[in-house]
């Protein structure tokens, strides 16, 4: 059961109404999922081109990162990219790979008709600048590749943000940010035409001088018809360590399709920084189908 469960979240498969390439809307960076995916107006980093490329202008220094998740059912997921400020802008490229064990497949009555293996992957470029002193915008090309037994698909696709840093709001600064994602033509998988999962993201962001931050996101996807919210908060404690946590209800409303739990949802997470090396972690609950956990490792130079 967790295997096809697995499938269903996850793969790039028809499971929701439309859509394929599910993997798409998996997040990347431990820090981002440690904030329950309010990332679209907080992300300054390399990992912004997972959420909003306009995030990418705001980068000072030279960036690699690596990430690993354990996700449910024996599925992993991994991300490698490099990013480089330049006098033209910044410069980013990165890979995505979403890998499965052993998946059984069943006929029309449920019954084990043998097996099968799944993987999606993703190679994207970016490029973001400072449009405005306070304003970046920034684009990710993607190449989309998705795996299913014998059946594979490709396509290409983009991402397009822009996050705009507000200024003081009160005791703090405030951002804001919108993307559009997985702007492209769908896959033919299975005898089967579908969509990539469009995505309308628009977030806030506020940070405040003793250490906290906030980020709330909101995202909509018209094929699927669905929406969800984002709340997380990071707290710096010293210059060189970080707890967060968030919220997404995605993540709730799968739980209550399944009643799998009331922890359904929620995230945490810590980060850990020193001589310009970075170390994140994230756990996410998912009930019955345990937990996900992501490490992420960077370096800025």
């Amino acid at each position: 059961m967790k295997t096809i469960l697995a499938v269903v979240f996850l793969a790039g498969t028809q499971a929701w109404a439309g859509e394929t390439a599910q993997f798409l809307k998996i997040g990347v960076g431990a820090r981002a999922i440690g904030l329950g995916g309010a990332y679209t107006a907080v992300g300054e980093d390399l990992t912004a081109m997972g959420w909003n490329p306009g995030g990418l202008a705001s980068m000072e220094k030279r960036e690699v990162s690596a990430m690993y998740a354990n996700l449910v059912a024996e599925s992993h997921y991994s991300f490698l990219g490099y990013g480089q400020p330049t006098k033209y802008g910044t410069f980013g490229a990165g890979i995505s790979y979403l890998g499965q064990g052993d998946l059984d497949a069943r006929d029309a009555q449920g019954r084990t008709s043998g097996g099968f293996t799944a993987s999606d992957l993703a190679l994207g470029v970016s490029f973001a600048r400072k449009v405005l002193p306070r304003l970046g915008l920034g684009i990710n090309a993607k190449f989309v590749r998705t795996n299913i037994g014998s059946d594979t698909g490709y396509t290409a696709a983009f991402d397009l943000g822009s996050r705009y840093e507000l200024g003081k709001f009160g005791p703090g600064a405030m951002s804001a940010g919108l993307a559009f994602q997985n702007l492209g033509p769908g896959i033919r998988m299975l005898d089967q035409s579908s969509q990539l999962p469009l995505t309308l993201a628009g977030g806030l962001g506020y940070k405040l001088p003793f250490g906290l931050t906030v980020g709330l996101d909101y995202r909509n996807r018209p094929y699927s018809g669905s929406s969800e919210v984002s709340l997380g908060s990071e707290l710096s404690v010293g210059p060189q360590l970080a707890l967060r946590m968030g919220y997404a209800s995605t993540h709730g409303l799968i739980s209550g399709a399944y009643k799998t739990s009331e922890l359904m949802g929620l995230a945490a997470g810590f980060g850990v920084k020193a001589y310009g090396m970075g170390l994140d972690y994230s756990m996410t609950p998912f009930g019955g189908l345990g937990n996900s956990h992501r490490i992420s490792l960077g370096a800025r130079f």
